[in-house]
């Protein structure tokens, strides 16, 4: 009985909410995301660690949140990718924050991954920069891999330093960016074509 209801409300509210209030529901979450930095970075900085737990889990829970309203809303009023640059942030973010945090992680880790995710995030902002009205696909593994690196701060926190999942996380995020990076240059390339 009790799942039905609970079927019954939710599918009930999902036909009644407005376009305009999931898009206006969904860029609120998205720009908590990016002021959340702040006082994570604080946190992070006195080395608060179970605040920065709560903060950081509070402010992950906003990207799927966000996801969920966007689908169900009017398009965005700007060509901006509001979500895209909060996740840039929150990545580049997490990774000062990992640096605050734990002490030693850069060291085994940042080689061959954040060099080659630094080259193709500024390929990407390039063709960004170049075709400014193109909207930037989300795509179903990168969604999955934002989702598994937002795991990787409360996992350490937790357990401390598990190499073989950074690793994953690392290798999962490095395809998930190339993956991107091949499907906007396969963009660019039809676009030039056309014109």
């Amino acid at each position: 009985m009790l799942s039905y209801s609970v079927f019954w409300c939710t599918h009930h509210r999902r036909r009644h909410l407005n376009k305009d209030k999931a898009r206006f529901i969904a860029d609120a979450l998205t720009w908590s995301r990016i002021f959340s930095v702040v006082p994570i970075t604080v946190l992070a900085w006195y080395d608060l660690r179970w605040w920065v737990f709560g903060l950081y889990i509070a402010a992950s829970l906003t990207d799927l949140f966000d996801g969920l309203f966007a689908r169900r809303a009017t398009p965005p009023a700007t060509d901006i990718d509001l979500d895209g640059i909060a996740d840039l942030l929150f990545s580049i973010v997490t990774l000062l924050w990992l640096w605050l945090l734990i002490s030693n992680f850069f060291q085994p880790y940042w080689l061959p991954y954040i060099p080659l995710l630094v080259a193709l995030e500024i390929y990407m902002i390039s063709l960004r920069a170049r075709f400014v009205r193109r909207q930037v696909p989300h795509l179903q593994f990168g969604r999955f891999a934002m989702a598994l690196f937002m795991f990787l701060l409360p996992v350490l926190l937790l357990w401390g330093d598990i190499s073989w999942f950074v690793h994953l996380v690392f290798i999962v995020g490095t395809a998930g960016k190339m993956q991107l990076a091949w499907a906007m240059t396969s963009r660019s390339n039809a676009e030039k074509s056309v014109s």
